[in-house]
């Protein structure tokens, strides 16, 4: 695409579909109410105008119950738990050349943090771009960022991301007056070329480009148009999760809540109706006008005593009956029944057991074989989107060692290749780890160094190594003491 045409449709008619998907599934990542209400409140098609939040937004009535359950929230941030709950180990040579640059980079940017939060936002609004700058005024190593789909228009050729335009709204003013700020990305001549322009638009509109001085958000950004020797663009694309079921064979990934979104409009119409059911239910005792002083204000009562005007049935009537106490029936079990099937099937549909987010457990403590069984369907959608994002990040890392070198941050070095493993997730009790170990040990399957990692795998090397060093000398092992030890 590279940059857009002057005074072109915004978004692009090309991207207009995702665009708008983009923003569904981000008003239900955002968990509230009113931005699901003016999401839904703008859409006229009939596949949608008979769910729950569209008819709020339609109906518009002030004493209607409408109450959210946040499930999206839940789903997003479960699945970056499971990604990345445990810290994933990322694997190179510290003492060689770049290690330390390595290290600064992981630490500077709280890169550990940082994927965990991405990971979050992949889940809920389809994939994630981490974008590399270089600002020698915020930290002396490349700075990385999260940016969403719905900043960015990527260009892939057979799958491969070859190309991309990230955008930002730096301005928008009341007339509807807005500023887009432009950063194209591609290769060219074997270099990575940075562009950047500036646009004054409108809404729906591109407008004419400007120069980044005239506007206060930019003058001071100090972007510059820039090439760097080195692979890739400075960034990559991690979808969520592929194929694309909207477009098959469309390289984007695609929201866990696909497929699960009029279901979860099921779940907030029945909490909802719950709620409206507690409400109805409320205690009433209806009393004849005649009964109740008319300049009688206690407002407690209000929430008891419903007068009504009985002057009809006062006269010759049966069944007049000047206090009468009513109570409605509050369907509390139909209703929760429903809340639980409906988030199983959410939860089954994103990819996760309902166990995993918190429904159908039983309160027993298991093993880690036994939580291993039972989410087995987690753990699998875990280890399908594991393989999306190990060689991003390895790609990401790569990339990060070239733009440090050819920005002049550092002096050169050779970029080493750096490996990210993912931890398990599931963490064995002391007893089942006893249990491996002492069955390897009798198998003369481990020495005595594996079996001291294996059972403190947070220990330091020198702590292992002295460990080792005790046992041989309480065993009265022979031999030459482990390398490293004083």
């Amino acid at each position: 695409m590279a940059f857009p045409q002057e005074n072109s449709q915004w978004p692009p008619p090309a991207w207009q579909f995702w665009f708008d998907k983009f923003r569904e599934w981000g008003a239900w990542y955002s968990g509230d109410e009113e931005t699901l209400i003016r999401y839904y409140g703008n859409k006229v098609t009939p596949a949608i105008k008979n769910t729950f939040w569209q008819n709020q937004a339609v109906e518009k009535r002030s004493n209607s119950v409408k109450v959210h359950l946040p499930i999206a929230g839940d789903i997003a941030s479960t699945s970056a738990n499971l990604l990345f709950g445990e810290v994933p180990d990322i694997q190179y040579d510290e003492d060689a050349g770049g290690g330390d640059r390595i290290k600064q980079f992981l630490e500077d940017n709280a890169f550990y943090n940082l994927i965990l939060e991405g990971a979050e936002m992949s889940a809920g609004l389809s994939g994630l771009f981490f974008k590399l700058d270089i600002d020698p005024e915020l930290m002396d190593v490349p700075v990385v960022s999260a940016i969403t789909p719905i900043q960015a228009l990527p260009e892939f050729t057979r799958g491969m991301l070859t190309a991309v335009t990230f955008y930002q709204v730096v301005r928008r003013e009341q007339s509807g007056k807005t500023y887009r700020l432009f950063e194209d990305r591609r290769r060219e001549n074997g270099q990575l070329v940075i562009r950047y322009r500036l646009y004054d638009g409108s809404h729906d509109r591109i407008g004419l480009p400007m120069d980044l001085n005239q506007l206060e958000e930019t003058a001071g950004m100090d972007l510059e148009d820039i090439s760097y020797n080195m692979e890739g663009l400075g960034c990559v694309y991690i979808p969520n999760m592929r194929p694309n079921r909207l477009q098959p064979g469309n390289a984007l990934g695609v929201s866990d809540y696909q497929g699960a979104l009029s279901l979860m409009s099921s779940l907030d119409e029945t909490w909802s109706s719950l709620m409206r059911d507690i409400r109805l239910g409320l205690g009433r005792v209806l009393v004849d006008e005649e009964l109740v002083d008319e300049n009688d204000s206690f407002d407690v009562f209000n929430e008891v005593f419903l007068k009504l005007k009985m002057g009809d049935l006062r006269v010759g009537s049966d069944s007049y009956d000047p206090i009468k106490e009513v109570q409605f029936d509050i369907r509390v079990d139909e209703h929760l029944r429903t809340v639980e099937e409906l988030c199983g099937q959410i939860a089954s549909r994103a990819g996760y057991n309902p166990q995993t987010l918190g429904f159908n457990i039983q309160g027993q403590a298991e093993s880690g074989t036994a939580l291993h069984i039972r989410e087995r369907k987690s753990l699998l959608t875990r280890e399908k989107k594991s393989r999306y994002w190990q060689p991003a990040l390895r790609q990401l890392l790569t990339q990060m060692q070239q733009m440090d070198i050819e920005s002049s941050l550092s002096t050169r070095y050779t970029p080493q290749t750096v490996y990210v493993s993912m931890q398990d997730g599931v963490v064995p009790n002391e007893r089942e780890e006893s249990e491996t170990i002492r069955n390897l040990d009798q198998a003369k399957a481990i020495s005595t160094l594996m079996k001291v990692r294996k059972q403190h795998p947070d220990w330091e090397e020198k702590e292992v190594l002295e460990e080792v060093e005790r046992i041989r000398n309480e065993n009265g092992s022979e031999g030459m003491p482990f390398p490293g030890l004083p």
